[in-house]
């Protein structure tokens, strides 16, 4: 048997976080990340969106945990670098949200309309928009340097042990909750994390059923920068991506993303594709000459009201969920690793968790 003060239960975005997190904050810690086909963390585009999305989130609390996600990332991303040396390429330079017919009569706070001959000007290559509005603090980050790089950080501490292995099951009953890896082995931690993504309602042993599912979003990418700001609208989104530091510096943009309920299938299809290509054309009518790069597809893990689980179990206060962020898992990552991290050593949390409760699906 090994033992921690605290076992976290995946590898992606947000079992990273919590585990550095839990760490930094002095405790011993084992992470069991087992490679999943289809993990949301690697498929995304990297957006970080809650002014873009600011309608979708419903209360005042939600959008709080939203925002300060975002801007968590420059203070994250320094920290990040300051101990691996890698820099994770960040676009803060806004997301223009996409308006069809004319100025919208009300709009967020602190947000800027962009009239059409102006939106031409700023991105030559858009459709026939009557406008934007501007979201100045929104934007992207690459998430697959991003992901190499949260990697890296575990691998540098000591206090972090890596195990790479599948999950077979959970018992909280004990005093100190208990994993049973695949081949047998077993863990032990003064807390329990489950931070297992759209496969965490299979986890045997959680006390109480977890409304997670799969839910597959596929996307694509173009040769060449289409635009120079992230994208907003047109039914979908567009998020240019540089490699200025390249041998031979390269453009890339990609497109996204559907939302489809097909279980556990991450493969990628004709129809998807064909729906990608249009949502391009609608934003950018030159996307129809751009050569195709790739096409992918990953699993977000749903929840019915599109928000995390967030906080510790209401009978077991040492198993805590990090689940269910959906299509917000890279958005989240930082400000999750720092809330359940805090609860996961027995200290408060600096954020409002009561929106995100397990509790309110009993």
């Amino acid at each position: 048997m090994r033992t921690a003060d605290v076992v976290v239960l995946g590898g992606g975005l947000i079992g990273l976080a919590v585990a550095a997190e839990a760490s930094h904050r002095g405790a011993s810690v084992i992470l069991v990340g087992e490679k999943r086909f289809g993990e949301a963390s690697p498929a995304g585009a990297g957006m970080l969106a809650p002014g873009a999305e600011s309608e979708d989130l419903p209360s005042s609390a939600v959008r709080d945990f939203a925002i300060g996600g975002r801007d968590l990332y420059p203070s994250f991303l320094r920290a990040l670098y300051d101990e691996t040396g890698i820099d994770v390429p960040f676009d803060r330079n806004g997301i223009l949200e996409l308006i069809a017919d004319a100025e919208p009569a009300r709009r967020p706070a602190g947000t800027e309309w962009i009239d059409g001959r102006a939106l031409r000007e700023l991105e030559p290559e858009l459709g026939d928009f009557a406008g934007a509005i501007l979201h100045p603090n929104d934007g992207a980050v690459d998430n697959l340097v991003l992901i190499v790089a949260m990697n890296r950080r575990v691998e540098l501490r000591r206090s972090i042990e890596v195990i790479r292995s599948a999950i077979r099951s959970v018992n909280v009953t004990a005093l100190r909750p208990r994993v049973i890896l695949e081949d047998g082995d077993v863990l032990e931690g003064g807390a329990l994390v489950v931070a297992t993504g759209a496969w965490a309602a299979q986890l045997e042993g959680i006390p109480r059923p977890l409304p997670i599912r799969p839910a597959r979003g596929q996307l694509i990418m173009l040769e060449g920068s289409l635009a120079n700001h992230v994208i907003y609208g047109g039914g979908g989104y567009l998020v240019p991506r540089r490699y200025p530091d390249a041998p031979d510096p390269f453009e890339r943009t990609i497109i996204g993303a559907t939302m489809e309920d097909v279980g556990f299938d991450n493969s990628t299809t004709a129809e998807g594709l064909e729906a990608l290509e249009a949502v391009a054309r609608r934003i950018c009518p030159a996307s129809a000459s751009a050569s195709l790069v790739s096409h992918w597809a990953g699993l977000r893990p749903m929840t019915p009201d599109s928000l995390p689980i967030l906080g510790a179990d209401p009978d077991i206060s040492n198993l805590l969920y990090a689940c269910g962020h959906g299509r917000n898992g890279i958005l989240l990552a930082p400000i999750t690793g720092q809330a359940i991290g805090a609860l996961a050593v027995g200290e408060l949390s600096d954020y409002e968790l009561s929106p995100f409760s397990i509790t309110r699906f009993a």
